[in-house]
């Protein structure tokens, strides 16, 4: 390329001039900025490193690396990681040389805090706008306009912006409170390592803190901060600089390293000794979830996420220890993003509906009143089982929605039963825990009331029992508040919980229901039956009504009634049924005319 473009046609001092040999201004000193020149002209080298030797900027001198084309300078840019600026020559070995080593720089090397600075000697060959536009350079100039003085100015620009864009991928991608990288980062390294340096037993790991949200309660957050930070030391310590490290959470971890050095009965070990937490010594034990399917494709995010499948399975059965992830995992959580989209979908179709099982007084035979129980039914005609769909819709969150719709369909139909002459039957309506404490649940159940005109004494909430002992002072409070409104209460499955009788005593509740698997076992020679035995004597003490279900037989039905059960339901007496049905078997039994 002809030099004379670079020295131009200036006169003053300010212009650039050649040296035979490169001046290099004293040995560098750290901390530096490391900046690499690619042009395929020695001279341009030389003269690049004399303008600005022996000169400081904000703070720093200058280190320079040299390159005399964009293979050379691909090389050294991925071995060295840490260059701020690359002054590039256009023209090289091919005209668009420095073009594509823009491009590789960029998309290939993924250096997107590094400043490019395109120089050429032919100006109008590649425009100016569309240059910077299109290949995401930092500045454009011609080697006619490089003075010293410009040139120190356009490489103190860049190295301003180099700075600033590394203090904002601090912030961005690093946790300032245990300075590991944060989730972010720890995705971008793991992707990184998966693609460039994959190890055949590499694993990625999540580590979660037992009960931390406990710890910031009783002692505060500064404690817990400093907790964490004594956690993210000993990780530091004992893992090396050959795991990838990251705090990816409040109170998690996010591990990826070789199986040998990232083992859960290893890593775990670690928190045997107490950690030393300022003037305390603080006890405290994780749990881990672990993926080792890093084949080919898998991307780090997704190791991510099957590493959180696996810490849940681990934080719900196995608290305290690991799980490491399985492809059955995979297929159970695929099941049921799958089953929560046509969820969606059936409530957006109206494909759920409600049917109604009938109650009856176990002495006279009468209906008392009726069970209102959610169903789905698939396009194909197929349905799907209440005790698949409703924890996801609990999980989800759809319950809420989905239950409201259940109360206020479950009242219209109790007003058209009551018209047809059933004037004292009541509704049973299921509640879930969601749906109970969600802070509207009041506003809902008392708007139910006022839109569809019912008589509150013949609505009746369900809970099960595990709903009504938790958290005491809170169902205390809520209850009362529901039977202010003239609603009963009943307890559903009652027998399979652990029930304190000092706390079921001090609810407001008016029936106890016998679960259905004491109810089966009442002419077996198994505790079951004693149970139900139990529940109906305690119903009695209480001065509560007892209602059994899942009476398929007629000797379970007189069983019940010689203990003293006041109600019951189940297929002996009718199955769930649509409002037509149901009307059809109240007008065959003579309830109604």
């Amino acid at each position: 390329m002809n030099t004379e473009h670079l020295m131009g046609l200036h006169t003053d001092s300010d212009t650039l001039h050649f040296l035979e040999d490169e001046a290099v201004g004293g040995a560098a000193k750290e901390p530096v900025w490391r900046l690499l020149v690619v042009d395929d002209e020695p001279d341009v080298h030389r003269a690049t490193t004399f303008a600005l030797a022996g000169v400081r900027i904000l703070g720093r001198a200058l280190h320079f690396l040299h390159a005399y084309s964009a293979a050379e300078a691909s090389q050294i840019l991925n071995a060295e990681r840490d260059v701020a600026v690359v002054l590039l020559d256009v023209v090289m070995e091919r005209e668009d040389a420095g073009l594509a080593l823009v491009k590789t720089i960029r998309q290939d090397l993924r250096l997107n805090e590094l400043r490019i600075i395109l120089r050429t000697g032919q100006p109008g060959y590649a425009p100016e706008i569309e240059t910077i536009h299109d290949f995401d350079i930092n500045d454009y100039k011609t080697k006619s306009e490089l003075t010293r003085t410009k040139l120190y100015a356009t490489v103190t620009a860049a190295l301003r912006a180099y700075e600033q864009i590394r203090k904002l991928d601090e912030l961005a991608f690093y946790d300032r409170l245990s300075c590991l990288p944060n989730r972010n980062k720890f995705i971008d390294l793991s992707e990184e390592r998966l693609k460039n340096q994959p190890k055949a037993d590499d694993v990625i790991a999540i580590l979660d803190i037992d009960d931390f949200s406990e710890i910031n309660d009783a002692l505060g957050h500064q404690q817990g901060d400093r907790l964490l930070q004594s956690v993210a030391d000993r990780l530091k310590t004992e893992l090396g600089n050959e795991v990838i490290l990251a705090r990816i959470g409040s109170d998690t971890f996010g591990l990826m390293g070789e199986q040998s050095v990232v083992n859960p009965l290893r890593v775990l070990a670690m928190f045997r000794e107490p950690f030393q937490v300022q003037d305390d010594s603080m006890v405290v034990t994780a749990t881990m979830g672990l993926t080792k399917l890093l084949s080919d494709g898998v991307s780090g995010r997704d190791a991510l996420k099957d590493a959180n499948i696996a810490l849940k399975r681990a934080k719900k059965s196995r608290r305290g220890s690991f799980v490491m992830f399985s492809s059955e995992m995979g297929s159970d959580i695929r099941e049921r993003v799958r089953l929560l989209q046509s969820l969606r979908s059936a409530v957006e179709s109206e494909r759920l509906f409600i049917v109604y099982q009938p109650q009856i007084n176990l002495s006279s035979g009468k209906v008392v009143g009726m069970e209102a129980l959610i169903r789905w039914r698939n396009e194909d005609g197929t349905f799907v089982p209440p005790d698949r769909f409703i924890p996801l819709a609990e999980a989800s969150g759809m319950i809420v929605a989905i239950g409201d719709w259940v109360l206020r369909m479950s009242c219209h139909e109790l007003v058209r039963l009551q018209a047809l002459g059933l004037t004292d039957l009541r509704m049973s309506v299921n509640v879930s825990q969601i749906q109970f404490r969600h802070p509207e649940f009041l506003e809902k159940l008392n708007a139910a009331l006022l839109d569809t005109g019912i008589r509150p004494n013949c609505l009746e909430l369900e809970i099960t029992e595990s709903v009504a002992m938790e958290d005491a002072d809170f169902m205390l409070e809520t209850l009362n508040l529901v039977r202010e409104l003239g609603i009963s209460i009943a307890i559903d499955d009652f027998g399979t919980g652990y029930s304190s009788l000092s706390q079921l005593r001090q609810l407001p509740i008016d029936r106890l229901k016998i679960d259905r698997a004491f109810v089966s076992e009442l002419q077996k020679d198994m505790c079951g039956g004693h149970i139900a035995s139990m529940v109906i004597e305690l119903g009695r003490n209480l001065n509560l009504t007892v209602i059994a279900e899942g009476i398929e037989e007629e000797a379970q039905a007189e069983a019940l009634r010689a203990l003293g059960c006041h109600e019951g339901q189940g297929y002996l007496y009718a199955k769930p049924m649509t409002p037509p049905l149901l009307k059809e078997w109240l007008v065959a039994r003579g309830s109604i005319s």
